[in-house]
């Protein structure tokens, strides 16, 4: 999938596997640059502008945010894709405030529905 590049505001703290937790059932695709950021809502800016990527399929996008236990989550899920493989794409994002009014990534996951693999099931490997 073609998207626009991130037009965002994020500071200079590049983002590492060790820095945050890899949600389980999720892998690392897709892994943000940076894990210190002032307005989490740039993590998403570009499937949000760039949707729909395609005219092909029925695509649907959905975008969730909230805060659970002090932690902000942000789920965008991405349906009826042009792909002959992936029906679905999911990223999710965990943030905790910092002292400083940023937001610090805590947890992060990629995972799809494949069409061949266990329909309707997320999937952290890649679909065939």
């Amino acid at each position: 999938m073609l998207r626009f590049a991130f037009l965002s505001t994020f500071l200079a703290t590049a983002a590492a596997a060790d820095d945050f937790q890899i949600l389980p059932g999720y892998s690392d695709f897709g892994l943000p640059e940076m894990a210190l950021i002032e307005q989490p809502m740039t993590l998403v800016t570009n499937w949000v502008a760039g949707f729909p990527d395609s005219v092909e399929g029925r695509p649907t996008l959905s975008l969730t945010s909230e805060m659970q236990d002090g932690i902000l989550v942000i789920e965008i899920t991405e349906t009826g894709l042009a792909d002959d493989s992936v029906s679905a794409v999911q990223r999710r994002y965990e943030l905790a405030p910092t002292d400083d009014w940023q937001w610090q990534m805590v947890a992060y996951g990629h995972h799809q529905q494949c069409y061949r693999v266990n329909p309707g099931q997320w999937h952290a490997d890649p679909c065939l």
